[in-house]
């Protein structure tokens, strides 16, 4: 069987720092932004799969 596509979505306690991280540090190409122009979800290409990263985790890193 072959995966021909993935998508992992991410909420992060940090979405601004989450952001960052994957844009400026990895480098990973921007496939769309949506949502609030202030605050956007990104959605990157990590390889042959999509990464969405948006919104906001309920509880911080480390809790229930």
């Amino acid at each position: 069987m072959d995966v021909l596509n993935s998508r992992a979505l991410l909420r992060p306690s940090d979405l601004d720092r989450s952001r960052r991280c994957y844009r400026d540090m990895l480098g990973l190409a921007i496939c769309r932004e949506f949502g609030l122009p202030d605050d956007p979800g990104l959605v990157f290409f990590p390889d042959q799969g999509l990464l969405e990263v948006s919104g906001h985790a309920a509880t911080r890193p480390g809790g229930r």
